[in-house]
């Protein structure tokens, strides 16, 4: 595994980028006036469930903490509290309210009960981060959601520094699909390990998949 393409060490080209350029995209929120956090906050500060921070975010929060503000993540950049939405209520909020096919990912909570963090980019689908479990490297993974067809899940990005990356450009990656980077020679173990535990499987689940997974398995409890 190449270190520098991975966690602290990618987002901190991220960092240098968005300083720098900016985002080059009108999706994401321009960092105009960055409020770093000092260590001491940043030690402190833990995700839902008293879970300590994944590596891609202690680094970013040391740099600004307005832009998980300003993506719906926490209300006061200074002193962050992060929310406790679960996939239901935050694909209803991130889709501008709800519907049939909106309101259906809370039929996923019960694979996926963990809580969830919006994040900018799509139009019929959405990304955001799913704080279940963490791969080997301490990062969560970033689900997409799509409402295209079916309401349909799967794991996008191993974590938020990839992400990050794709979206600030430093990065090349080839999206065929969703889930095309299962098969990246670099980020593909970390696909795999939170392919295996959302239960979301290498390809996503539409939501007839989700019932015919619960016939066949049981009611799932998903990860927390």
């Amino acid at each position: 595994m190449n270190e520098n393409m991975h966690g602290a060490a990618l987002v901190d080209r991220v960092i240098e980028r968005v300083k720098e350029q900016g985002w080059p995209t009108l999706d994401a929120p321009d960092v105009t006036e960055p409020v770093p956090l000092a260590p001491e906050v940043i030690d402190r500060l833990r995700l839902p469930g008293g879970r300590p921070l994944p590596p891609s975010l202690r680094r970013w929060l040391a740099f600004d903490s307005s832009w998980f503000s300003s993506v719906g993540w926490y209300e006061d950049p200074h002193a962050p509290v992060f929310g406790d939405r679960g996939l239901g209520a935050t694909a209803e909020w991130m889709y501008g309210g709800g519907g049939p096919m909106v309101d259906s990912f809370t039929e996923f909570e019960r694979l996926l009960p963990a809580v969830c963090l919006p994040l900018v980019g799509g139009s019929d689908s959405r990304r955001l981060l799913y704080l279940g479990s963490p791969d080997s490297t301490g990062e969560y993974p970033v689900l997409v959601t799509d409402i295209d067809d079916l309401p349909y899940v799967a794991v996008m990005y191993p974590g938020l520094d990839v992400y990050l990356a794709d979206l600030a450009e430093v990065i090349d990656l080839d999206f065929d699909t969703y889930t095309s980077l299962a098969e990246d020679p670099e980020y593909g173990p970390r696909m795999r390990e939170h392919a295996e535990n959302t239960e979301l499987g290498a390809d996503g689940l539409e939501l007839q998949d989700l019932y015919e997974l619960e016939l066949g398995d049981g009611d799932g409890d998903g990860d927390e």
